[in-house]
């Protein structure tokens, strides 16, 4: 162990000098970097050969293009970016708010309007909502 002092022959403690006394073996070293080096050729060899197989069976595996591709409208080129997103976020919903705590005429030849969400909760917890009409279509 490196952390403790050796005992020579004579009992005594030797100190530790703090760096390796005896220089790496070159051997290991070197079979390392060959065979890191084959490894290297081999996949690049590999790689080389899987690209043209995948050259070779292309044509072959490659579906028909659909005659509808080329009457197919290509999107818009303009970016499709929000100029500004908290600003819309806020004015969507303050919309919405609106829509839930308003009164407004859904129709107003039927007579339909649209209540406040707490307004028709109260209501319908009372049992005061007018039967026999069906809800209209959501906004």
């Amino acid at each position: 162990m490196a952390d403790h002092p050796q005992n020579d022959a004579q009992g005594e403690r030797q100190a530790d000098p703090g760096f390796e006394t005896s220089d790496a073996r070159v051997r290991p070293l070197a079979q390392m970097g060959v065979a890191l080096i084959a490894i290297i050729a081999i996949s690049i060899v590999g790689m080389i050969v899987l690209f043209k197989v995948f050259k070779y069976y292309q044509p072959i595996f490659d579906d028909p293009v659909s005659p509808l591709a080329s009457v197919r409208q290509a999107p818009d080129a303009t970016p499709r970016l929000q100029i500004d997103p908290p600003q819309q976020k806020l004015a969507l919903h303050e919309s919405e708010e609106l829509l839930l705590t308003t009164y407004a005429w859904v129709d107003a030849e039927n007579k339909r309007v649209r209540i406040p969400i707490d307004r028709a909760i109260t209501l319908v917890a009372e049992g005061t909502l007018p039967t026999g009409l069906s809800p209209g279509p959501a906004e």
